[in-house]
């Protein structure tokens, strides 16, 4: 998750591949990609990496060290995976399908159906709002989750049907209760009335004395059934409440769970489900205490976690969302990127799975993908300190976005030239004083600082300074011409504070060790590059990034860059399958070009990653021959 260490050039690159191109001219490094007011606010979280000659006062847009608050609390934007998730987010077309138009339309229709604006019977609106769910279901963007809730309604219906039995019993046992007090009260006063009763003999006596044991025992048994029948009541009606408090611990599970997800609208869906279903006005969450949705009402809002809070958050994360896609485009259309990326990035970290975000058309996207990888390459290039590259860049970025702030960039480039060139004047003042140990550290500190600096030329007319130096320089010319004729470019590399003062005179050799060095560091800076992307998962991305490297004659048989690309090869085969397929049929390789065949595996490369360059352009080029009048 964080950002890369630095990368030192100079001194400390590691082994670089074979690759040299004399007459060539100098690669240009490609840009990185990667990525980065109401309730809702985006604030910086400190991380944890290298020293970095610009720390973190660089206004970038990178979500990796960033988190969002809302509603009083503040959450850590899904740590690493946003990033991916932004770009993979920024490259893919959005979703206009007619099945996408048909889902987000059985939404509003189950929202409309359950509205309790909607003058209509409890049980109607449930009926009609439960009979849309599966249609909703059946779209895969939903995930099967209407299912679910179509689920948790079923069986909170099922347990509201269970109480109603019970209750029914219970008023059965009730009545029966009542017959048996009825009874119980007519037969202890016919009792009392036999007991008044005077008797007139002995046989008659036993007689009225055997009549009032009979009449005591039924009383028994009446008020043992009776207490039986109370029990019973007692029991059943702890049942009945157990069972609805177990069906709303468990609806309001899941939409605890939709809320974490930002399923806002399932939330507000399934809000409105639960209303019609439990009409006792009971909607208090019955959560964990001390659980995220717990601080979120508890220390967040300052409530108690109900029902109605939830349909409260959901329906303010959904309007949010929205209203940040509203001033995306007020920044786009003012030419506003870098906001404008930011308030995209937010809008796409509450509300995912909005319609509003989901449907941000492509072509500003790809506007926004742009800024974003310009802005990435600018902080590697700095990474790096490659400050005349950083320049550069940020002029490209004043072009591209009206709002971009340049000042701490700029403060930075100069404060670290000044450094850099601090550390050539104390190099030259110590090889003037022939004090070689602190020239050669001054100049491992210059090159640190700034490997590219123009001012290190200047040590080169200092080193050949001396008749000693003669003899030398002869030798390493010899020893250059050798490695350069063996093409052993990484010795030349390794060698290169030993050759350069000794061929600074001769331009073809000048021209050449410089290019040597250019190829090794723009190699090195693309598997950089392509590493970073592979620890983020983007192993197609990180391919075609090291194929596009290899495609240049200069990088072709780099051996190191072969070795990078083959170890993708296990996880990016399928798509390289696609593209060498494809690229047989169009070239024709094994017969006539096939250029409807060839079509059909750009298009199956684009379905595997869409993000595809190689697929991009292999299909513009076919669609010029099939379609030549459109493409005029």
């Amino acid at each position: 998750m964080k950002s890369s260490a630095l990368i030192l050039l100079a001194t400390c690159l590691p082994l670089a591949a074979q690759v040299y191109n004399p007459t060539g001219a100098t690669p240009q490094q490609q840009p990185a990609n990667n990525s980065s007011s109401g309730d809702t606010t985006i604030v910086r979280q400190p991380k944890e990496k290298a020293a970095s000659p610009i720390g973190n006062e660089i206004p970038f847009l990178d979500p990796n060290q960033e988190s969002i608050t809302f509603g009083g609390m503040t959450f850590p934007l899904l740590e690493s995976r946003l990033g991916s998730q932004y770009q993979s987010y920024l490259a893919a077309e959005p979703n206009l399908s007619d099945e996408a138009t048909g889902y987000r339309q059985a939404i509003e229709d189950i929202l409309a159906a359950t509205s309790p604006q909607r003058s209509a019977p409890m049980s109607q609106k449930l009926r009609e709002g439960f009979r849309l769910l599966p249609l909703a279901a059946s779209y895969p963007g939903d995930a099967k989750i209407c299912d679910s809730l179509g689920n948790a309604i079923y069986t909170a219906m099922l347990s509201k049907m269970n109480s109603r039995q019970l209750k029914d019993m219970m008023e059965d046992m009730e009545k029966e209760k009542s017959r048996l007090i009825r009874n119980a009260d007519i037969t202890a006063e016919g009792n009392k009335l036999q007991q008044a009763q005077p008797t007139s003999s002995k046989k008659g006596g036993k007689q009225n004395n055997s009549k009032s044991v009979i009449t005591s025992r039924e009383l028994r048994n009446y008020d043992k059934r009776i207490l039986e029948l109370e029990a019973m009541q007692k029991a059943n009606r702890v049942k009945g409440e157990a069972a609805i408090i177990s069906a709303k611990v468990q609806y309001q599970g899941l939409l605890t769970q939709l809320f974490l997800q930002r399923r806002f609208e399932h939330v507000v869906m399934g809000c409105r489900f639960y209303n019609l279903i439990f009409g006792d006005g009971d909607n208090k969450l019955r959560i964990k205490k001390g659980s995220d949705v717990d601080k979120f009402f508890s220390e967040g809002m300052g409530t108690v976690a109900t029902v109605a809070g939830l349909d409260s958050a959901a329906n303010e994360a959904i309007r949010k969302s929205d209203s940040l896609v509203e001033a995306f485009n007020n920044h786009i259309s003012h030419k506003e990127l870098h906001n404008g990326s930011r308030r995209l990035m937010e809008a796409f970290a509450i509300g995912e799975f909005m319609a509003s975000v989901q449907t941000v058309p492509a072509e500003q996207r790809r506007i926004i993908l742009e800024y974003v990888q310009d802005s990435f390459s600018l902080v590697k290039a700095m990474d790096v300190h490659d400050y005349s590259q950083a320049q550069i860049i940020v002029q490209s970025l004043k072009e591209q976005s009206s709002d971009f702030d340049s000042t701490a960039v700029d403060g930075a480039i100069a404060a670290y030239t000044r450094v850099a060139n601090s550390h050539v004047r104390a190099a030259k003042m110590a090889l003037l004083q022939q004090d070689m140990a602190k020239f050669e550290t001054e100049l491992k500190n210059a090159t640190e600082v700034w490997p590219t600096n123009p001012k290190l030329n200047e040590l080169d007319e200092l080193l050949d300074r001396g008749a000693s130096q003669l003899d030398t320089a002869g030798t390493l010319v010899n020893d250059f011409d050798r490695l350069l004729a063996d093409k052993n470019y990484r010795e030349i590399f390794n060698r290169r504070y030993e050759f350069v003062p000794a061929v600074k005179d001769d331009i073809q050799r000048r021209d050449a060790i410089e290019q040597i060095i250019t190829n090794i560091m723009v190699i090195e800076q693309g598997l950089k590059r392509a590493e970073s992307y592979s620890q983020k998962g983007l192993d197609y991305e990180a391919w075609e990034s090291l194929r596009q490297l290899r495609d240049k004659p200069e990088f072709s048989k780099d051996a190191e860059l072969g070795r990078a690309i083959e170890q993708l090869a296990s996880n990016t085969a399928e798509l390289a399958r696609a593209l060498t397929r494809a690229q047989e049929l169009e070239e024709g390789r094994f017969g006539k070009p096939q250029v409807g065949s060839a079509m059909s595996w750009y298009l199956e490369a684009q379905r595997i990653y869409p993000g595809s360059q190689y697929a991009k352009d292999g299909i513009n080029r076919l669609l010029d021959i099939m379609l030549p009048e459109s493409s005029k």
